[in-house]
């Protein structure tokens, strides 16, 4: 198992040499890998789902209606979690846990993935876009409910 940090430097996440650029309020992003250029977008209003593009195609989707991920092995899952997210395939995990916001993100990866910094990178966005999510979420209830000033 190898565990990496996934932090935020001048707007951009970095995994080894891709770079993770996150849009408007965390539902779109674009990724720059080694093998080209991703287009990220969330895919249902609860924020369970991503889905990674190239050139319009999807290479890489995450969530409840489904998990796509390059290379040859058995069927994979994707389990987000409250500030994490897992995908598994086989004996192969990737697993990211979010701190606080603006803190790094935790990364461990076990077996051998193809296009990892791929896959890392759209999981982080999975997990950040939805921690942003539940952040806007709190403020909104926290508005609502508070009292006359």
């Amino acid at each position: 198992m190898s565990v990496y940090t996934v932090g935020r430097e001048h707007g951009r996440y970095t995994f080894g040499s891709a770079t993770l650029r996150a849009r408007g309020s965390m539902r779109a992003a674009t990724l720059h890998t080694t093998s080209g250029d991703f287009d990220l977008e969330v895919t249902d209003r609860r924020r369970l789902g991503v889905v990674a593009r190239a050139g319009g195609r999807p290479v890489v989707a995450l969530g409840p209606g489904g998990v796509r991920v390059p290379g040859p092995g058995g069927e994979a899952r994707w389990s987000p979690g409250r500030h994490s997210g897992t995908l598994t395939r086989g004996g192969d995990r990737i697993h990211v846990q979010a701190g606080w916001p603006g803190r790094p993100l935790r990364v461990e990866v076990t077996g051998a993935w193809e296009e990892p910094e791929l896959l890392v990178l759209t999981a982080c966005f999975a997990v950040l876009t939805r921690r942003r999510q539940r952040l806007i979420t709190a403020m909104v209830i926290a508005g609502a409910t508070a009292g006359p000033r």
